[in-house]
């Protein structure tokens, strides 16, 4: 019979399910280290030789095996994890699966040492292809070792499609460091080829985890966050506007201890970061996610990395606006910064010192790896000396500028001050259609140093933080493009474009979310005609495009009229921007949060430009506006309107300092 249904045998079985969970080197080490961290380990080795494929061995201190159970373990769908359908709806464990182990063992050569705590000798187990060879009693101590050779040796299909040596050890690697940052509680040693990979501290401090497997460049510039709501609570830390990558590789989520990837947090933290860092460019964070059990599903692949939210809608929005409240509350002036390699002061010498004695002292390999469980004591093997972690809780204070709402308390204080430069009695403001106005103002601009001495003005800095330029001096302007300024120990460059730019797009985000866009009548109303389907969108959502500052109306079957366009910074807009709305309209939310792309771009067109010079007068209206802003630090298209160069940096570019 052609179409004769057959029954696979159990070895096909097995193989064919391994592919589901073994796809690469790099599953096997996931499923692993996953069980040595549900088994209670704070430290694990992590051994590969040629990309996983002729070897991969794991050892751990966990709580381990015990010798009636070992075999157990080797077969599909058994597992210490949950007993019943029931417990997927609770679990705090990395694996529940029960296959891991069986999968791997279908296709590798398998040696496995364990020892439980409780019982006074270890067992050992020897598998090929998924069948036992040996099991026998060995003197090992509480823990866990596997080793696995020859991987897909009895699937050479398999083996054909496994990628270069270096391209599956950068997926362990991969791995292993999302592992390292979920856990900063454990220790961490990774080795390809005998040569380290990781060390991380364990110190369970997760900026020190960040710090051993990123660099310093990426631990210095994280702004910590804590958060707690009804629907979840939200820890970690996210990266401020000098560090970005062109991918999401540096975005680590874990909801409840589990590296996810989730498209609703990835699209909050997206949304969040808009027009903060550059487009096309996504943000570095480490967040850890914690919620119900019962509000999350993690069985939806059998990697575990696909997640389902109840509430997904309601999650993204409340992560989105704290993420971006926070990063708007800090102070986001890009910094200009070159890192040595050899550290210079004191403090540094002591951290860097420190560093390297870990490094050499933590984890030794004939201490705990080939050898470890054999050991009498795995304890007296591992170096315990508590080495002090690098600190990098001494953070410089982000906020770091004063706002002084009432220029006249100054004067009550009695401070002489001298003028800096800026001696003007008239204020520069530009009207609907960027002309300049003046009108009478205060002068606001005064040298630091000659206000306040500098543990006056760390009292007010402390007490009144925000974005202002009253305490900076302006020193010139140079390619008629770069506003050169001078506070304490630092110089800054603000680019004049992108500060106007950030002005003018938030004047009409504000006016447009007050619902104050000026409309522009038509003296001859355009007949605009649509599709059936954009027809459908027009008539259901006549208030929004109201609210953008078009009036229109329905003029026959296909075909709308209108009679009113928007004026924006000063022109008014085509009949084509209500086609961008049409397109858009599923992104418009209650709150008019269109995408603003749009609105960026006519705010770049209508900003001074590069090589525009500007006179002092309007510098300072410039200033002026943009302390007003929600976000004063980027233009909308997340490029930086200023930059810091600190006096050390300077100093360093002229060899004053080595």
């Amino acid at each position: 019979m052609k179409n004769r249904i057959n029954l696979l045998d159990e070895i096909t079985i097995n193989k064919i399910a391994a592919g589901e969970v073994v796809e690469r080197p790099s599953s096997i080490v996931k499923e692993l280290v996953e069980n040595s961290i549900d088994a209670g380990a704070d430290r694990i080795i992590i051994e590969v030789e040629n990309g996983g494929k002729s070897l991969i061995k794991i050892t751990d201190n966990g709580c381990g095996i015990p010798s009636s159970e070992v075999k157990k373990c080797f077969l599909r769908h058994a597992t210490s994890k949950i007993d019943k359908i029931d417990d997927l709806f609770n679990l705090f464990t990395l694996g529940f699966r029960g296959e891991a182990l069986a999968s791997i063992c279908a296709v590798s050569k398998l040696e496995m040492i364990t020892k439980f705590e409780d019982e006074a000798v270890g067992t050992k187990i020897t598998l090929v292809g998924g069948n036992i060879e040996a099991k026998e009693a060995v003197g090992a101590n509480t823990g866990t070792s596997i080793v696995i050779k020859d991987l897909f040796f009895n699937t050479p299909a398999r083996k054909k499609f496994l990628k270069t040596d270096h391209a599956e050890l950068m997926n362990i690697t991969d791995i292993v460091n999302k592992l390292a940052i979920g856990y900063p509680n454990v220790k961490f040693r990774y080795l390809n080829a005998g040569k380290l990979m990781v060390n991380t501290p364990g110190d369970g401090k997760l900026v020190s985890a960040v710090r051993s497997i990123y660099s310093r460049e990426v631990s210095e510039n994280l702004i910590e966050i804590n958060y707690d709501c009804s629907l979840f609570k939200i820890d970690g830390y996210i990266g401020n506007n000098n560090i970005y990558r062109s991918n999401r590789n540096l975005q680590h989520v874990y909801i409840n201890g589990r590296f996810v990837k989730s498209k609703i947090i990835y699209d909050a933290i997206a949304n969040a970061y808009k027009s903060i860092i550059p487009i096309n460019k996504h943000a570095i964070c480490f967040i850890n996610l914690h919620l119900d059990p019962q509000k999350v599903d993690v069985n939806i692949h059998p990697g575990k990395i696909e997640v389902k939210f109840e509430k997904e809608n309601e999650i993204k929005l409340e992560i989105m606006e704290y993420i971006r409240a926070k990063l708007l509350k800090q102070s986001l002036i890009g910094k200009y910064e070159t890192f040595d390699r050899v550290p210079k002061d004191k403090s540094v010498k002591q951290d860097f010192a420190a560093k390297q004695e870990f490094n050499n002292n933590t984890f030794k390999t004939q201490d705990f790896a080939s050898t470890s469980l054999y050991s009498s004591d795995i304890n007296s093997k591992i170096d315990d000396k508590e080495i002090k972690p690098i600190d990098l809780s001494d953070e410089v204070d982000v906020n770091s500028f004063i706002k002084l709402d009432d220029f006249e308390e100054k004067k009550k204080k009695e401070v002489k001050t001298k003028s800096s430069g800026f001696k003007y009695s008239k204020d520069i403001k530009l009207d609907d259609n960027n002309k300049i106005s003046e009108t009478e103002s205060q002068m606001a601009f005064t040298a630091e140093g000659e206000i306040l001495d500098s543990e006056k003005k760390d009292e007010i800095e402390k007490k009144e933080a925000g974005f202002s330029l009253k305490y900076y001096k302006v020193v010139g302007v140079v390619f008629d493009t770069y506003i050169v300024l001078q506070k304490g120990e630092s110089m800054y460059l603000m680019d004049q474009h992108a500060a106007h730019e950030r002005v003018l797009f938030e004047r009409y985000m504000n006016a447009f979310h007050k619902r104050e866009v000026h409309m522009q009548m038509l003296l001859d109303p355009i007949v605009l005609e649509l599709s059936s389907v954009d027809m459908l969108q027009v008539e259901k959502n006549l208030d929004i495009f109201r609210n953008f500052g078009f009036e229109v109306e329905i003029f026959g079957m296909n075909n709308i009229l209108i009679r009113g366009v928007p004026n924006l910074f000063g022109t008014p807009q085509s009949e084509k921007f209500i086609l961008e709305l049409i397109d858009n309209i599923d992104k418009i939310s209650n709150n008019y949060d269109l995408k603003d792309d749009r609105f960026a771009i006519m705010a770049c067109k209508s900003a001074i430009k590069a090589n525009d010079r500007i006179q002092n007068i309007e510098i300072e209206s410039l200033f002026r506006q943009l302390e007003k802003c929600e976000n004063p630090y980027t233009c909308p298209h997340g490029r930086p309107t200023m930059v810091e160069i600190s006096k050390v940096e300077i100093e360093k570019m002229f060899k004053r300092i080595m």
